[in-house]
């Protein structure tokens, strides 16, 4: 049953919105959720990009380039993400975006993902209240009374808001006989689906 795994909720700040175009994750933030309760497992890290922070970004976050100056490189921290995430499942807002950097770092590094599912709450949202325009997280958190205690676009607060989102979501789908993985499978992001294929480069006359 749904209420009956282990899940951990993650959450990354980046320098832009393209990773296929060289943005890169500056921030990771995660939060382990056992038997229906966040638990006090956490992690976080920020990420040196080694590039610059575009202020539209620091805009929105408030992430610096001075910030991660001494912060570890993305080899390190994304190890150490995957060693703190296990096998539990993995739960995303808008996973699909966390997903495709995600994927991409752990391809370039040769680095099989434990997970090739994460359970996006957007999609979880959709089939709760299809009839709603946004399932954006503020939106939702305002849907179900979560209150706004923390910053928003930082990773480790962002993702308690996500699980306190989740085991509401878990009181719903219940409420709707909806109790297992399977009833929920609208909701998954599938890793295959963020894999881009290099396409060769057609050969010039004389190369």
């Amino acid at each position: 049953m749904l209420r009956e795994l282990n899940y951990v909720v993650f959450d990354l700040e980046t320098t832009g919105l393209y990773p296929e175009d060289g943005d890169e994750i500056i921030e990771i933030g995660a939060i382990a959720v056992e038997n229906c309760q966040i638990t006090e497992q956490v992690f976080h890290t920020l990420v040196n990009p080694g590039r610059p922070i575009p202020p539209s970004s620091t805009a929105v976050h408030g992430i610096r380039d001075q910030d991660v100056a001494g912060a570890p490189t993305i080899d390190s921290a994304i190890r150490n993400f995957m060693s703190f995430v296990g096998n539990r499942i993995w739960i995303a807002q808008n996973a699909r975006f966390d997903l495709s950097f995600i994927i991409r770092k752990l391809t370039q590094l040769q680095i099989p993902p434990k997970q090739t599912v994460v359970i996006d709450t957007i999609g979880i949202s959709k089939l709760l209240f299809p009839y709603e325009q946004s399932h954006a997280l503020d939106r939702i958190m305002a849907r179900l009374g979560i209150p706004r205690t923390g910053e928003r676009h930082r990773s480790i607060d962002d993702s308690r808001y996500t699980a306190l989102v989740f085991l509401e979501f878990l009181k719903l789908l219940e409420q709707q006989a909806m109790t297992e993985l399977l009833h929920i499978e609208s909701a998954f992001i599938r890793a295959e689906t963020l894999i881009r294929v290099e396409k060769p480069k057609p050969r010039g006359l004389f190369t």
